[in-house]
């Protein structure tokens, strides 16, 4: 019981705090409402009331313009938008048709290029293929001019000029060298068959007491070789120490026929374990081109000299200075006979020397116009830089051949 009576104890408090907030809530609505109405009576609250109203209005209407002006701001952006995205759309598409006709531009040039380039191959082919046959006449006019005693080819009496329009170089048209090579400033006239020089580094190896025996021994090697193309009218070997003269060796033959024979045999040959380079040179003379001084040993200008320091030849063999008619014509055969070769020469790759010696005088139909070339022809140039021995190195038993001068490649 006790316990049921605490329980009403409860909800009597309960309501009686309900009804207590119900009359406050009640008496404090009451009393808004009077002052409420009060306010609305008076004047001044109704001035207030208006202004209120008034400035709901005009705010209301500063927003609406606020958002038209936005909406207009944004109108014009996107218009603006617009129109430079049509403006650079407009830009790449004249930068793509300008493209596409560069890539045509590029395109029709690259073609006509590759035609261009076609058509010089096609040109280089047949320029290759009318020299090829232009070499292969000249060959078998050579062949016809060394073996059944034809005319000298045309194309072999050219002069060729590394400067035409300079002055001649002194020093190569005496002696078929020049210290400057292409690089001179002047004219080198040679003829057609000549090959550029190539001057190696290669120094003399021998002092001069002991040059002069090595060169006996290189004099009696090569001659005989040399004899087998024809008369022989002048020999002479250079001890000058100077690249471009240093182990030249000049040959020349009483005829263009026995030069050419020797240049066709000896060119591509080995001696000494050095290949051959052979090429045609012309002197206008001997006396012009060996240095009178020197065998007085009075040369003022020594080692730097630019004229031909030459050996002497055993017993003055084949060293005849400008005399044109000699008849002294001593043959090494005997001592050197022909089936015990030295091991010095190689054997010829490809032909077989025909045993006849020329006889100047039948020649005696050429024209006197022709008398320069012939003498030019006639001048064989051997050069060589560094040449062998069978147990020891000569600075002149050296022997890279050349007709005119080329060094070893």
């Amino acid at each position: 019981m006790m316990g049921k009576h605490t329980e009403w104890r409860k909800l009597v408090k309960n309501a009686r705090r309900k009804r207590i907030r119900q009359k406050l809530a009640q008496e404090r609505c009451a009393l808004e409402k009077e002052e409420q109405q009060q306010r609305e009576n008076s004047p001044s609250y109704r001035l207030w009331v208006e202004n209120q109203r008034l400035l709901e209005d005009q705010q209301r209407i500063e927003e609406d313009r606020a958002v038209k002006e936005a909406h207009r701001r944004w109108i014009e952006v996107e218009q603006r938008a617009q129109e430079e995205w049509q403006i650079l759309q407009d830009k790449l598409t004249l930068v793509r048709e300008e493209s596409a006709r560069q890539q045509t531009l590029i395109k029709a040039e690259w073609e006509k290029e590759q035609r261009k380039l076609k058509e010089l191959e096609e040109k280089k082919l047949k320029e290759e293929e009318e020299k090829l046959k232009q070499q292969l006449l000249l060959q078998e006019q050579l062949e016809n001019f060394i073996e059944k005693g034809g005319h000298i080819p045309k194309e072999l009496q050219k002069i060729l000029e590394t400067n035409p329009n300079k002055p001649v170089c002194p020093f190569y048209k005496k002696v078929g060298a020049c210290r400057f090579g292409d690089a001179c400033s002047r004219n080198h006239q040679r003829p057609y068959q000549s090959m550029e020089n190539e001057y190696g580094s290669n120094s003399l190896e021998f002092e001069s007491h002991e040059r002069y025996s090595h060169f006996k021994e290189f004099f009696y090697d090569v001659l005989p070789e040399l004899e087998k193309f024809g008369d022989i009218k002048q020999f002479e070997v250079c001890c000058n120490e100077e690249p471009h003269l240093r182990g030249n060796v000049y040959v020349e033959y009483s005829s263009s026929r026995a030069a050419m024979k020797a240049y066709r045999m000896l060119q591509g040959r080995w001696y000494g374990g050095k290949q051959l380079n052979v090429e045609f040179c012309g002197l206008e003379s001997w006396k012009n081109a060996i240095c009178g001084l020197f065998f007085k040993k009075a040369c003022p200008k020594g080692s730097a000299c630019n004229f031909l320091h030459v050996f002497r030849n055993p017993g003055n063999l084949y060293h005849y200075i400008d005399r044109e008619n000699h008849s002294t014509k001593t043959s090494l055969e005997a001592e050197n006979d022909s089936t015990g070769r030295n091991w010095r020469w190689s054997e010829s790759p490809e032909r077989i020397i025909h045993s006849y010696r020329e006889d100047e005088q039948t020649r005696s139909k050429d024209k006197s116009s022709e008398n320069g070339r012939e003498r030019s022809r006639k001048h064989i140039k051997l050069h060589s830089k560094s040449l062998c021995r069978d147990r020891s190195r000569s600075a002149h038993s050296q022997f890279h051949k050349k007709i005119y001068k080329k060094s070893k490649r």
